[in-house]
């Protein structure tokens, strides 16, 4: 199961969406996620670091609308 997330504010860098994402994420859940799916087009070198950050899998996929992450668990 994901959470989704919607943010297109463009002041905002896409490290900095996920983090928003991933902490309402666990406020809601009670748990931190393990993916982060987003549109196959987003510019990668802004969310390199999120990995490494975070421990989080960001997965780049075709059928995530642009703007919009996918939070979740695998399985």
């Amino acid at each position: 199961m994901y959470f989704v997330w919607y943010d297109d504010n463009p002041k905002k860098t896409i490290s900095a969406k996920i983090d928003d994402a991933v902490l309402r994420y666990k406020q809601k859940y009670g748990k931190s996620p393990k993916i982060c799916m987003l549109n196959e087009k987003t510019e990668s070198a802004d969310y390199a670091s999120v990995s490494t950050s975070t421990k989080l899998e960001v997965l780049p996929t075709k059928h995530v609308r642009q703007n919009y992450f996918w939070i979740g668990m695998e399985g």
